[in-house]
């Protein structure tokens, strides 16, 4: 990976870039307020230099840990962004004690589910009318990081 990104914790100044980002990727994004209460522990910020290009927030507890929300601008979409956030923030977590990685996506977003089984998630169950705008169901994946494949 190019030199010039990387990651870091998320903070509060990069709630501006966030949410655009949010906007940009997502017909239902979240709301700004959201933002602040996923902060910490586990909201990394990719960057590209000093510009915000992409997020992921995790939530849970102890081994397991949920990834709530994940995006990288569109204009670095395509470029293998995504799975490096991704695999590298799961690493860091793993390093900290977390062994098992869930997360929900539209069973329409074949371009993330092909990245979630990439990296070794699988399908685990569906949440029936679990989004709207469009209204659609959410695939369940999950996985261990030992079967961590990138």
């Amino acid at each position: 990976m190019d030199n010039a990104y990387s990651i870091r914790l998320s903070c509060e100044d990069d709630f501006d870039a966030i949410e655009e980002i949010e906007h940009q990727v997502y017909s239902n994004p979240w709301p700004p307020e959201a933002f602040s209460r996923m902060l910490f522990p586990w909201a990394f910020t990719l960057l590209y230099g000093k510009e915000v290009i992409g997020y992921i927030f995790y939530c849970g507890v102890k081994e397991e840990m949920v990834i709530v929300n994940f995006a990288v601008k569109p204009d670095f979409q395509g470029k293998g962004l995504g799975e490096y956030l991704l695999t590298e923030t799961m690493r860091m977590m793993n390093k900290n004690g977390v062994q098992r990685f869930y997360l929900d996506v539209r069973i329409s977003n074949y371009k993330a589910r092909r990245l979630y089984e990439k990296v070794g998630f699988q399908e685990i169950g569906i949440r029936k009318q679990y989004y709207n705008n469009p209204d659609e169901d959410a695939l369940v994946m999950g996985m261990e990081f030992n079967d961590i494949r990138v």
